[in-house]
């Protein structure tokens, strides 16, 4: 049952839905409190919240401070040492580690939310148990489901998530976004990542670095754009520009993210990861440690995948096309039956054609949602052991799929029509919808619910003195769906800018423009919309980078297409034939592609003064062993001649 503490840290809450039987919610209590060696249980602290009202609905999850500090440990989390360095967290080393006079405040509060989150995510039924208490009907498969897989699909529970702490928050966002001169400053990205995380910090890190790069495209665009002379030399000197601007931008990321990875400890996670919570397979004993751990055939997932994910992944592609065409259909009609001529109903045909690309903007952002969540469904399905290897096949599936749906249209305009009046209308519906469609459902639309269910509780419990802040946060905040959507977000935009600004430089200065106010508005965002996330470890922004990289590679060929197609770039070349002309824009964009190879291979992507520290921390760690085997050695020998 429950246990009360004077000095009870709530760190996680656990909101059970009024359905859950209490048979259900005391079962998964006592394998959170259960000990580790005897029961196989997490070691846990918990108590019911003692201000709800909601029938012991809301459960806070806390911890010992030895146990705490045993979390570190088994997750390897590196903490600054007192040379300078950063460190995985050892409790016999404790003392050479910065802070650890005061073990109270030695551990952020959002690494003790991520080892108290690894033990929960981690529980399982007892061997022996077949059934869920107070569920007699669900049968448990042995080996393969956790406590809390078993009751989300239940839907027992409605959802986990780590407390906000108000006094680290005003700290945080005091610099990041409430200043009068925020949009001025850079953000302080380690308060972020303490709060946060280094996902989170990292996505934000991103998005700054993205936007300050954006600043001088957007200058050279407006030059272009207001520049009379000739398309030939203004698009081909803005197109080499682009090459060299974006592949320098990609490079210097990689520079910057490592940086970063270093001094946060985190950049060999991928070396010592753990199998992701909600892997699932029988238990074998590893060939490398010799322990059981869960495996899971490999076989198994190649047929999910070639059988189950491909097949409907191609159907979502089809009907993506099949979409696109029905629209193309439409705008053709539109078009035909509302000609622009010089008459008084000019702006009401200006109007009405842009009535098909609009629907169709938004409806693309619906099929992109949609298609998240299959993606999501079925990278689950599949069953992957790792993070990274989750996390690369669900980067994979949405790479495509977006890539398809929101580029497709101009793709068909620019290179089979070669309308680029009907590309322009598709850029600038596309820029404008996707930017006030966003800004309404990930913070306007949410924060509003979240003030309409505030006032719901207040009234609610307006007898009441007072209502706890884990009340308040499970009832009013909305739940985090990580950073994807807003990666994708920036990868569509990401993709206009790159494909199509060597002859639409406008778009650069649109996209400034979103991101200056967007960077601000996902701050507000995290901190009083969402729920707190939980902290996850990253050493960059994962695949996302070679997503950006793919579409870098890919603007080349599209922005030498478009120049060569425009037709006063031909009337330039008028003197050349076809062959001629088709050959020297294929030379040119061979070119570009090996231009743009040679900066990514002349700009190192790991700092020196990094990589020479990271050469000198694996140099200890061997002298380190080294040491240690000897004085094994050593001992042993003693031993026998002591015998």
């Amino acid at each position: 049952m429950p246990v009360e503490k004077s000095n009870f840290e709530p760190l996680i809450v656990i909101h059970f839905s009024s359905e859950t039987p209490e048979e259900t919610k005391n079962w998964m209590i006592e394998r959170l409190i259960a000990k580790q060696d005897e029961d196989n249980g997490a070691a846990l602290l918990v108590r019911y919240d003692s201000d709800s009202e909601s029938h012991n609905d809301i459960l806070l999850i806390g911890a010992t401070l030895d146990r705490l500090l045993l979390g570190a440990e088994e997750l390897r989390i590196k903490k600054p040492y007192k040379n300078d360095t950063s460190r995985e967290f050892l409790i016999s080393d404790i003392d050479n580690f910065d802070k650890s006079e005061n073990l109270d405040s030695f551990l952020l509060k959002s690494e003790k939310q991520l080892i108290v989150w690894e033990e929960i995510q981690n529980i399982r039924p007892m061997q022996h148990e077949r059934t869920i208490p107070g569920v007699p009907t669900k049968l448990i498969e042995p080996n393969h489901d956790t406590i809390l897989c078993l009751l989300h699909n239940l839907n027992y529970i409605i959802s986990v998530f780590p407390l906000h702490d108000k006094e680290d928050m005003k700290l945080t966002e005091r610099d990041w976004f409430m200043s009068k001169n925020s949009f001025l400053k850079s953000q302080d990205i380690h308060k972020v990542r303490n709060y946060f995380g280094e996902e989170v910090a990292y996505y934000f890190e991103f998005l700054e670095f993205y936007t300050k790069a954006l600043r001088l495209p957007a200058v050279l665009g407006l030059c272009v754009s207001l520049w009379p002379g000739s398309d030939f030399y203004k698009y081909s000197l803005f197109c080499i520009f682009n090459v060299i601007w974006w592949t320098v931008f990609m490079e210097k990321w990689k520079r910057l993210s490592n940086r970063l990875a270093y001094q946060w400890g985190s950049y060999d996670l991928q070396i010592f990861e753990r199998p992701r919570p909600l892997y699932y397979g029988d238990l074998k004993n590893s060939p490398i440690t010799n322990q059981p751990e869960r495996r899971y055939p490999k076989w198994k997932r190649v047929l999910k995948k070639y059988l189950v994910s491909y097949p409907i992944l191609i159907c979502c592609l089809a009907l993506s096309l099949w979409i696109y065409f029905a629209f193309y259909g439409i705008q053709m009609k539109t078009d035909h039956d509302y000609p622009l001529d010089d008459s008084l109903f000019f702006i009401h045909a200006k109007l009405m054609r842009t009535l098909p690309s609009t629907g169709y903007s938004l409806l693309i952002l619906g099929l992109n949602l949609i298609y998240r969540k299959i993606a999501t469904h079925l990278t689950d399905f599949e069953n992957h052991r790792l993070r990274t290897s989750y996390e690369n096949n669900l980067t994979s599936k949405l790479f495509i799929f977006y890539f398809m749906n929101c580029f497709i249209g101009l793709f068909y305009e620019a290179f089979i029509n070669a309308n680029f009046t009907n590309v322009v209308q598709l850029l600038t519906v596309f820029v404008i919808f996707n930017a006030i469609f966003l800004k309404f459902t990930e913070q306007i639309g949410p924060y509003v619910i979240k003030r309409f269910k505030k006032n719901q509780l207040i009234e609610r419990t307006s007898q009441n003195v007072h209502v706890s802040e884990a009340v308040k946060q499970a009832l009013t905040l909305s739940s985090f769906e990580g950073t994807y959507g807003d990666y994708l977000t920036i990868f569509e935009q990401y993709g206009y800018v790159a494909l199509f600004s060597a002859v639409f430089p406008w778009i650069t200065v649109c996209a400034l423009i979103n991101n200056m106010f967007e960077l601000r508005a996902d701050a507000f965002k995290y901190c009083y919309v969402y729920q707190r996330p939980f902290i996850q470890r990253a050493s960059n922004i994962g695949s996302w980078r070679y997503a950006f990289d793919i579409l870098s590679s890919v603007a080349i060929v599209t922005n030498t297409a478009l120049i060569a197609m425009q037709p006063s770039v031909r009337a330039y070349f008028s003197s050349c034939t076809d062959v001629e002309y088709v050959l020297m824009f294929v030379i040119a964009e061979h070119v570009l592609l090996a231009l743009k190879f040679a900066i990514g291979f002349a700009i190192p992507s790991t700092p020196h003064e990094i990589q020479i520290a990271k050469e000198k921390n694996l140099y200890e760690s061997n002298q380190a062993l080294r040491n240690e085997r000897e004085r094994r050695a050593l001992k042993a020998q003693v031993s026998l001649t002591k015998l």
